[in-house]
């Protein structure tokens, strides 16, 4: 179906699921959906660097930032446009989540090429997503006879909004610094690890958040990070290394199983992070996901929840997190750890002022984008009691 007020594809199944949520807000949901936050988060990894620091450099190169008011570690830099693009020039496709990063100003990387037409190194290219949506512009740096090669593809030079390139600078090559959203930044708050204490998560890759914890353990602990994926598992021992965080040690399992294939691990806090319909990631072009797979995600997310009541200590924290804006996947998930698992639902020791609580649990935080201006997210808090 397409959504006549903000222009993107959604099914029509889907948003009937998200008209379960927000009524007669949707529209205006989908339409802040289609655009990224006024705001972009970046963590600063204060085991290498320092606010200040980063404030500064972005503010020497022209850039609005600013320190977050409640969470003194996010930096938030101001994001420009929207700005209109050439539409002169042969194409280049590219794939779904490199299109929506070009369109935020990154470069496009060979990774990212979904396909071209006809073109030289040097040439005028306009990027679009595979729906045929213009992302943005620039010089290609190759041929259209290349494959399977690493390196920037196209130098963008105009975009529908515009970031300052965070990943080509000299902080982030240092290490001092992490993109990570505010509500991600907040989970790790919220999880409150404190030193010597062991903490599990659960679904790591990246690394972002498993870096935070570490980082607010002051090293002075111990991070267990699984990941089922060997790839994912590499690139976040690679990002952990660009950091220097030490205290996390990354192991490849299946975390759903983690109390069958660790029958001795015991945890203060577990964090649950698990795979989601991503329904709340800003900007987003289009979506894919269906209302099936809200609720085999919701299915998914509960096995990792129920691994998760068997590990941590009695008396000790779980804190379960997505980006995703659906009941199914969030309260939904939460009322079967209540009612199936017995954790105990409790008031997080932080919160932020643009995040509202959740739909029949006012414990639980929920980022809506329509109001909170930033990518759609949901994080609860429990104890285990027994």
């Amino acid at each position: 179906m397409e959504c006549g007020i903000c222009g993107k594809h959604y099914s029509d199944d889907l948003l009937e699921l998200l008209s379960e949520v927000y009524g007669p807000r949707l529209p205006g949901v989908l339409e802040r959906l289609s655009t990224p936050p006024s705001r972009y988060a970046v963590r600063v990894n204060t085991l290498k660097g320092n606010v200040d620091e980063v404030v500064s450099f972005f503010r020497a190169i022209g850039v609005d930032c600013r320190v977050h008011e409640q969470i003194e570690e996010a930096v938030m830099i101001a994001v420009e446009g929207p700005f209109k693009v050439d539409p002169s020039g042969n194409s280049i496709t590219a794939k779904k989540h490199a299109a929506e990063s070009v369109m935020l100003g990154s470069n496009l990387y060979m990774p990212g090429i979904m396909r071209m037409q006809r073109i030289k190194v040097g040439e005028t290219v306009r990027v679009e997503d595979p729906r045929g949506h213009l992302v943005g512009a620039g010089i290609s740096k190759i041929h259209s006879g290349l494959r399977g090669a690493k390196g920037i593809a196209v130098s963008t030079s105009q975009s529908i909004y515009r970031l300052p390139p965070i990943r080509e600078t000299i902080l982030f090559s240092e290490g001092k610094l992490q993109e990570q959203s505010l509500p991600a930044i907040l989970t790790s708050r919220v999880l409150d690890p404190q030193p010597g204490e062991i903490i599990v998560d659960m679904c790591a890759a990246p690394g972002g958040k498993a870096a935070h914890i570490a980082q607010l353990q002051c090293e002075k602990g111990r991070v267990l990070a699984f990941e089922h994926s060997p790839r994912r598992a590499s690139r976040m021992t690679e990002e952990l290394g660009r950091l220097g965080i030490r205290s996390v040690l990354v192991e490849r399992a299946d975390s759903r199983y983690l109390d069958r294939d660790y029958p001795t691990l015991r945890a203060d806090r577990v964090l649950v992070d698990p795979p989601c319909t991503a329904l709340g990631v800003r900007p987003k072009l289009y979506e894919e996901a269906t209302a099936a797979e809200v609720f085999s995600s919701a299915a998914f997310q509960k096995q990792f929840l129920r691994a998760a009541a068997r590990i941590v200590k009695p008396l000790g924290v779980i804190v379960y997190s997505t980006c995703t804006l659906s009941i199914q996947e969030n309260e939904g998930v939460v009322r079967f750890a209540v009612e199936e698992l017995g954790l105990e639902l409790e008031e997080p020791p932080i919160r932020v002022n643009v995040a509202g609580q959740g739909i029949g649990f006012k414990e639980c935080i929920r980022f809506d984008p329509d109001v909170s201006e930033t990518p759609g997210y949901f994080i609860a808090r429990f104890t285990r009691n027994r």
